[in-house]
């Protein structure tokens, strides 16, 4: 594979044609490429230093990445492959075609309350999967979750290389590595992330899908960390008020306030939605 970009981080792996760049994280090159069996894979190529890392380490990486691989679950972009090439470290994955949930909801707005409440169930059960084998997420957002040209959600970005970036040194002990706007109150003050820490972030999205917009935002970091800390849960518009119930068990500020599992959210947003439908049919 020739490019500039790969000159700068250079990644020799036979029988892969580079196409194009389909996006530059700081931790992070994410290529599109064409495989020698014809079919189009995607390599997230990590910019740190692999030489630092521990056998151990690295082993305990791709097994996680072959796990996720053998679910085959919908709601996930599946993982094809992990090791080392070039001294850096490399995950392929299956090519989704589609734009992230991100993009779509700033060009289209706010969609349709059932649509909404399809693609929050969607991720939720994804989520479930990968709480399922052990594993968090810890980056779950609107960037990292594609909607497909069926209009099927997956996720992307499974959390499986935090342990790697303290290691290798890219990222501090101490250092948050998510993104603020669903950042859970726990890990501001330095918490260890639990399933609960996901559902939070959750919590942001089902407002995102509800509303179109987030619950918390602010022009600096500081009042933003303040008010997913402090600030009250926002409430939902009067008619979107029966979902209230969800939302706040989802932002709950202490995690043992929170629903406290995928299969709880799922549950109680099943209930919900049983309890609309049952008093729209007697109206």
């Amino acid at each position: 594979m020739k490019h500039p970009l790969l000159a700068q981080y250079p990644l020799a792996l036979p029988g892969y044609q580079y196409v194009n760049t389909l996006h530059e994280s700081d931790n992070a090159v994410i290529l599109l490429t064409h495989h020698s069996n014809g079919l189009p894979v995607v390599i997230k190529r990590f910019k740190f230093d692999a030489s630092h890392l521990s056998h151990e380490l690295v082993d305990e990486f791709i097994l996680e990445s072959k796990a996720l691989g053998l679910l085959a679950h919908p709601g996930l972009v599946r993982p094809l492959d992990a090791g080392i090439a070039s001294g850096a470290l490399y995950m392929t994955m299956e090519y989704v075609q589609g734009v992230t949930l991100r993009r779509h909801l700033a060009t289209s707005g706010t969609p349709p309350l059932a649509q909404a409440l399809q693609w929050f169930e969607e991720i939720t059960l994804a989520l479930g999967v990968i709480h399922g084998i052990g594993l968090l997420h810890q980056d779950l957002k609107t960037s990292n979750i594609i909607v497909r040209n069926d209009q099927s959600l997956a996720l992307l970005d499974f959390g499986l290389e935090t342990r790697l970036l303290v290691a290798s040194g890219f990222l501090r002990e101490d250092e948050i590595y998510c993104t603020p706007y669903y950042i859970s109150p726990e890990r501001i003050i330095g918490d260890s992330p639990d399933e609960r820490t996901d559902l939070y972030a959750l919590g942001v999205i089902l407002y995102e899908l509800l509303v179109g917009h987030k619950p918390y935002e602010s022009n600096t970091l500081a009042e933003l960390l303040k008010k997913h800390a402090l600030a009250p849960i926002p409430r939902l518009p009067d008619n979107l008020s029966t979902y209230q119930p969800l939302l706040n068990g989802l932002l709950a500020k202490f995690p043992e306030n929170r629903l406290q599992s995928a299969d709880g959210v799922v549950r109680l947003l099943q209930d919900v939605s049983q309890r609309v439908n049952s008093g729209s049919s007697r109206s």
